[in-house]
């Protein structure tokens, strides 16, 4: 509302300012009441997602789920390189001097 139409109300007389008040509260209360609503529905809403994020974060390594609910995803593949020695243990070198 403009300075303009606030004064044209206000020159209409004191009954005509009285009723723009009570219409203006009006719509307060009822923005009030719509902001309250949504405010509920948004922390509703809020714990809905934190609930199905840790559903979905959930595996079969931090949680009792079996491995095979875990899906279809490639296992990670080892950084280690071969050494290139045989496998199991080396043999010892004997020593000529000891008995």
């Amino acid at each position: 509302m403009s300075e303009g139409q606030i004064i044209e109300i206000y020159n209409q007389g004191i009954s005509q300012v009285i009723g723009v008040i009570k219409e203006l509260s009006n719509k307060i209360k009822a923005l009030n009441s719509q902001a309250e609503t949504l405010s509920k529905d948004n922390k509703a809403l809020n714990e809905c997602v934190k609930s199905l994020e840790s559903q979905v974060n959930n595996n079969s390594n931090n949680s009792s789920k079996p491995q095979s609910s875990d899906g279809l995803k490639k296992k990670t593949k080892s950084l280690r390189t071969k050494s290139g020695k045989k496998p199991g243990g080396q043999k010892v070198m004997k020593d000529k001097h000891c008995a």
